[in-house]
């Protein structure tokens, strides 16, 4: 099994047109069709099928594709490591963080980098998204760290900061001139909740269930911005962290105090235990974790 046997039949199966994949991949179909079933050959199983006018994966050409891509990831980072060590290639670090510490957190960790002359050369790559695709990213390698709320066994984490939760409200809601809420003031209220893969929702959902409460949830969203708009349409209330979009005027944002639980969420610096870093990015790591991390 060869590094282009693993490339034509990662190229293969995301086109899944023969033509397609060789043009390219600058070679003739024929060698491609050679090449896969070279591979084929080696492994056993079919990995792809086809018929007059289409090609599909097998259920053995599924399971082999994450595998693949994950070696020739490997591959690549390791290239990457290389070039940079050797000074050829830009000092390129890949960083992803979530919306609600994109302007109390983010700016903040890049100053303090850049004030440090060995860190001049270094440049980011930034990826805003909510904290569970984050997760998935840095686990199939596509971040070099990432600000998130997930933890994992393949993970080194620190923690960076624990953010307090609100509930925001519409601005005439009958809570909306109360200094402080807790629990029992809103569980009953109808709730707009983040969708179920994200952190907030498995904490907001444990403490319902801690206190025999079914959630009215009337909308599900992927990230706090989308919850304060519904809120500000009056569809509900919300609990989130604190955000920018928190100013809408429609909205109002009370302190949640609450003796049987504590309303906060805990933010973590991640990266994968077993995956080389570059040496930019080592340096990255060692400041935010000898400058930022907190008990």
């Amino acid at each position: 099994m060869t590094l282009l046997q693993l490339q034509y039949f990662k190229t293969l199966a995301h086109v899944l047109h023969y033509t397609q994949a060789a043009a390219e991949l600058h070679i003739a179909q024929p060698s491609l069709s050679y090449s896969i079933k070279e591979l084929e050959k080696e492994l056993g199983v079919k990995l792809f099928e086809k018929d007059s006018r289409h090609v599909r994966l097998t259920i053995y050409g599924e399971q082999f594709l994450p595998y693949a891509e994950r070696a020739l990831g490997m591959i690549d980072e390791g290239v990457s490591v290389l070039q940079q060590m050797a000074g050829s290639a830009q000092q390129v670090v890949r960083l992803g963080y979530f919306h609600s510490i994109s302007a109390s957190l983010i700016p903040s960790v890049m100053l303090g980098i850049y004030e440090q002359d060995k860190n001049r050369s270094i440049r980011f790559q930034f990826t805003e998204a909510p904290s569970f695709d984050l997760y998935q990213q840095l686990k199939k390698g596509e971040l070099d760290f990432a600000f998130c709320l997930h933890q994992d066994e393949d993970f080194e984490s620190v923690t960076i900061m624990r953010q307090p939760l609100y509930l925001a409200v519409p601005e005439h809601h009958p809570l909306a001139k109360r200094e402080s809420v807790r629990f029992e003031d809103f569980a009953s209220e109808p709730t707009v909740m983040l969708d179920k893969p994200s952190n907030l929702r498995k904490q907001m959902d444990q403490i319902y269930h801690q206190h025999g409460v079914e959630p009215n949830v009337v909308f599900e969203v992927r990230e706090c911005n989308a919850a304060l708009q519904y809120v500000a349409l009056r569809f509900g209330v919300s609990v989130l962290p604190q955000v920018p979009a928190m100013e809408n005027e429609k909205v109002v944002v009370i302190p949640i105090q609450d003796e049987s639980h504590r309303f906060v969420r805990t933010v973590y610096f991640s990266w994968m235990k077993n995956r080389p870093l570059s040496p930019a990015a080592k340096q990255v790591r060692s400041y935010i974790v000898e400058n930022c991390a907190t008990p």
